[in-house]
């Protein structure tokens, strides 16, 4: 069997390490450079403390626990960082933190409510504030260096036979009848495949579209600052009320606030760094004061790849036999997960029970033509 994947991101590698171990004949073509889009500018954070409604908390639970299988797996995983995450909230809103906390322990997700005395033993150079007497810890949750995890990815399927093409964009998508047959680079090369594997991030609507499929997205903006190397130690997840961050590696640091995503346009400029991020790196270091005087080194803007339902779009689409989509929020905690169940559906025809609510019949249309 041949498969085409479109993309290189989280997902698109992870489709294509585990087809290329299945032995299928794999290429994947990639419009720049792997993990080079969305997957580059991601929190990272592997997380379902926010997911609903059940069946989605549990993918994205057992995509989180894919990831300590992969590590295990690849024996060396400098990319995975079984870490936790610290949560607190305004006083005023002590009470939904605990609501929040019991409810996912109802569903078997583990949430302890720890004492300041007991963060600072987790995570000593943090500061959290004098009026809050409970903080949140996820100890399943935690974080992966994506761009990492993804070049492992694509190298894993390279070795299984695949072939991997960058700065090789796919203008679109081969029809007879009602099949799709392979893809049309933007140079007029064609490559014939029994399936097409849309997992293109926020663009997957535009390479269906070439197709006759209308997939509705509801992409949206993600603003990331990264700081320069800070003489403190972070390990967790940290996410305040006016602001979340993470360690970027090497003593950096990466935050940001959903209050300022949409202060930076689409296609704003970000060098110099708008002030935006000056206010974020000032909110950061309230709760981390290692940071003050630390430069920022950059911003970066996040392009989420969000379906119009807010919730997966796995499966072979209805209507135009050879086209596979896997197209998802959350690629970072999911992909790993996603990448293997989708091989198994493609491969072998096996369609895992956890994907029932996530195909594309729920979503897709046809584009008039």
């Amino acid at each position: 069997m041949k498969a085409i994947i479109v993309g290189g991101g989280i997902l698109g590698t992870a489709l294509a390490c585990r087809l290329a171990t299945e032995r299928a004949d794999v290429e994947l073509f990639e419009a720049g450079r792997l993990g080079g889009a969305t997957s580059a500018v991601g929190a990272g954070w592997l997380n379902s403390g926010g997911k609903e409604p059940f069946e989605y908390h549990v993918l994205n639970v057992h995509g989180m626990a894919e990831h300590a299988t992969l590590a295990r797996e690849f024996g060396h995983a400098p990319w995975y960082h079984a870490s936790g995450n610290l949560r607190w909230t305004t006083p005023d809103r002590t009470d939904e933190l605990r609501a929040h906390a019991e409810r996912l322990r109802s569903w078997g997700y583990p949430v302890e409510l720890l004492s300041p005395k007991r963060v600072n033993e987790i995570e000593p150079y943090l500061r959290v504030p004098d009026d809050v007497t409970q903080v949140a810890h996820y100890p399943w949750e935690g974080l992966a260096d994506l761009t990492q995890l993804v070049g492992a990815l694509a190298h894993r399927a390279a070795v299984h036979g695949a072939k991997i093409h960058t700065n090789a964009r796919v203008a679109s998508l081969i029809i007879d009848g009602d099949r799709i047959t392979g893809v049309t680079l933007v140079d007029g090369t064609t490559v014939s495949a029994d399936v097409v594997a849309i997992c293109a991030g926020r663009w997957s609507d535009e390479v269906a579209r070439t197709a006759g499929v209308e997939l509705p997205m509801a992409p949206s903006l993600g603003f990331n600052i990264y700081t320069g190397p800070a003489p403190v130690v972070l390990t967790s997840m940290v996410h305040t009320p006016d602001v979340n961050f993470r360690p970027d590696g090497a003593g950096r640091v990466m935050a940001r606030t959903k209050e300022f995503d949409s202060a930076v346009p689409i296609d704003g400029a970000l060098d110099p760094v708008p002030d935006v991020g000056r206010e974020i790196l000032a909110r950061a270091v309230k709760y981390l004061p290692g940071l003050a005087g630390v430069p920022i080194e950059g911003a970066r803007v996040a392009y989420r790849s969000i379906p119009g339902d807010d919730r997966p779009v796995v499966g072979h689409v209805p209507g135009r036999p050879g086209l596979y989509l896997l197209v998802t929020h959350s690629g970072g905690t999911l992909g790993p997960l996603l990448g293997r169940l989708a091989a198994l559906e493609i491969a072998h025809g096996e369609r895992d029970s956890r994907l029932a609510r996530f195909g594309p019949g729920r979503i897709v249309g046809e584009r008039a033509r």
